[in-house]
């Protein structure tokens, strides 16, 4: 579904260049209406009142402290990238969105608190809890500064010296993977891009979100494969809720069928593909993830400052 997304963006991009063309020929200019005179688009509410927990209003619950996808502001706001896909779901559905935090999808649900939990997985599925969609992947990533546009081979990363959080689930993908090489381990994975951006180390391995995220403040620094199996995350409701999931479910799907998922991911992912499936590092066989070592992935709460 990504990819028919990226390739609806770029026929989106020709056709408005395209026009842009078409407009400098005959003389014509492009005027960006006033905030007063843009007229916004409404949207009759899909979802009957009786399925919400606040009427005209989607309650989206994230866990909070799963950094960037959803952290707290310095106003005590929720924000992310979680948060900006739930935001554009509830506009498909004509209604306001209000966010909340929790750890899982049973909590969420089980005081009644929210509609959807975004950031699930399939094993949080069970009698009570319904998950469906996929709008982000995520996995152990390699992150340099060399050879834009290629992924490491795990010679280079043996060769190299890496930055990598100690005692993390990405020191444990390394071992997984058999890469033996030199390693600087940091306290967090913003040092470990602090050491990157100085030259000390020539590769990191982190989380491929906190990764993504964090690189952008580093210009040339790109992601480079992965070396770990990859986590799909979508959307739970309560399992009672099927009209709900649904409609919920057919909204995501029209994001991601016209580019708007796509736009998301880059403003918060930069670069990084938002399939992973095909990014392993060559030379590298991924093992699967036990139950115990995906408890021990240390996700994004170890970075500061963001």
């Amino acid at each position: 579904m990504a990819r028919d997304a990226r390739l609806m963006m770029g026929r989106v991009a020709a056709g408005a260049m395209l026009a842009l063309s078409v407009l400098g020929a005959c003389g014509c200019s492009l005027m960006t209406p006033t905030l007063d005179e843009a007229v916004p688009v409404e949207v009759d509410q899909q979802i009957d009142d009786a399925l919400l927990v606040t009427p005209g209003t989607l309650t989206v619950a994230v866990d909070s402290t799963d950094a960037p996808q959803a952290m707290v502001a310095s106003d005590g706001s929720i924000v992310g990238y979680d948060v900006d896909v739930a935001r554009l779901i509830a506009e498909r559905l004509g209604l306001d969105l209000a966010v909340v935090s929790a750890s899982s999808p049973a909590a969420a649900f089980e005081d009644g608190e929210a509609d959807v939990f975004l950031g699930a997985t399939t094993d949080q599925q069970d009698d009570s809890v319904t998950v469906m969609g996929d709008y982000l992947e995520n996995a152990t990533a390699v992150f340099t500064v060399a050879d834009e546009g290629a992924i490491v081979t795990a010679d280079e990363l043996a060769q190299g010296i890496i930055g990598v959080q100690g005692e993390s689930a990405s020191q444990e993908a390394l071992a997984r993977a058999g890469v033996i090489g030199e390693q600087e381990t940091y306290a967090n994975v913003n040092e470990c891009f602090e050491a990157l951006d100085a030259g000390a180390v020539d590769y990191v391995v982190c989380d491929a979100t906190a990764g993504a995220y964090l690189a952008r403040a580093y210009p040339g620094v790109r992601f480079a494969g992965t070396l770990s199996g990859v986590d799909a995350f979508g959307f739970a409701v309560d399992a009672d809720a099927a009209d709900l999931g649904e409609a919920v479910f057919d909204a995501l799907d029209a994001l991601i069928a016209d580019g708007s998922l796509d736009a998301v991911h880059a403003a918060w992912y930069g670069a990084t593909p938002f399939s992973m499936s095909d990014q392993t590092v060559t030379g590298v066989t991924v093992s699967a993830v036990t139950g115990d070592d995906a408890d021990a992935e240390e996700g994004i709460g170890d970075i500061n400052s963001l």
